[in-house]
């Protein structure tokens, strides 16, 4: 069965909707909390447009890294195969060089004497290419990395800089 509401709370409860006594004037102290309430819940929406922002920006700061890297790739990459082509043709010819000093020697020693030389300066010119390409490999990385690195060392930056505050 339910309970009949007492005589005292009765008196309380409101007739109509007229006679509603606001909650701030049952209780004095409830205006103070509402006031405290509203500005936690003020800072709290104003530090949460603050990191969605900060969240944004970054974002977007890092795409631009990434873009400018994907560039520099591109330009570095074009580079490399042009001067891969060079080295192909330059090989080209100095095989065709070689080809006919090898048909002009006269006698076995000369052959041999000619292919030894020929050899020894294939091996070295080898070292060199090597050693070009890899140099233009290692500043393509470089390059690309860089832009990356930066945004990297700007977002790390910030956020001790905000662990610090």
């Amino acid at each position: 069965m339910p309970s009949k509401p007492t005589k005292k709370a009765a008196a309380k409860a409101p007739k109509n909707a007229s006679s509603v006594v606001p909650f701030a004037q049952l209780d004095p102290t409830a205006s103070k909390s509402f006031e405290s309430m509203e500005k936690i819940m003020s800072s709290t929406k104003n530090q949460y447009e603050k990191i969605t922002a900060d969240a944004s920006a970054s974002s977007r700061q890092g795409m631009e890294a990434f873009i400018k890297s994907g560039n520099i790739l591109m330009k570095g990459t074009e580079q490399l195969f042009k001067t891969i082509a060079e080295i192909a043709q330059e090989s080209t010819q100095r095989n065709t060089e070689a080809m006919k000093t090898l048909m002009a020697c006269k006698t076995l020693n000369e052959l041999t004497e000619t292919q030894n030389r020929i050899a020894q300066e294939s091996f070295d010119e080898a070292m060199t290419t090597c050693t070009k390409l890899s140099e233009i490999g290692i500043r393509i990385a470089t390059d690309v990395f860089e832009p990356i690195n930066d945004q990297v060392s700007k977002s790390i930056k910030k956020a001790s800089e905000s662990m610090a505050a």
